[in-house]
C-alpha cells in the first residue's frame, strides 16, 4: 500500500505497509520493524491534530503515524498514503 524511507541513527532505513482484508502487515529493515513493535505497545494516541487514533497496525493512518515516529527524519513516501479526514464545515471559527 505504501512505503516510507527515512533516517534512524544516521542510517537510511525503509519500511513498507500492506493492508489486505482489514489486516495490516509491515516489511522492512530490522530497525524500523523493531521500533514499530515498541510503538505498538505505547498507549498514547497517534494521528493528525484533531483526529486522534488508537495505535493499531490494522488502521493504515494510525500505522503511518507510528512509522513516522520511528524515523528521526522522513526522506520519502511512495504508494497510497493514507489521508486524515477533512475538517467538518463550521469546526474552525
Amino acid at each position: 500500500m505504501f512505503s516510507v524511507r527515512g533516517i534512524i541513527n544516521g542510517e537510511q532505513e525503509s519500511v513498507s505497509y500492506f493492508w489486505e482484508n482489514g489486516v495490516g502487515r509491515l516489511e522492512g529493515d530490522p530497525m524500523v520493524v523493531f521500533l514499530m513493535e515498541g510503538a505498538l505497545m505505547d498507549t498514547t494516541p497517534v494521528g493528525p491534530i484533531g483526529q486522534y487514533l488508537d495505535r493499531d497496525i490494522n488502521d493504515p493512518l494510525a500505522a503511518l503515524c507510528m512509522i513516522e515516529e520511528c524515523f528521526q527524519k522522513v526522506l520519502s513516501y511512495e504508494g497510497e498514503i493514507p489521508q486524515a479526514s477533512d475538517i467538518p464545515d463550521g469546526m474552525i471559527c
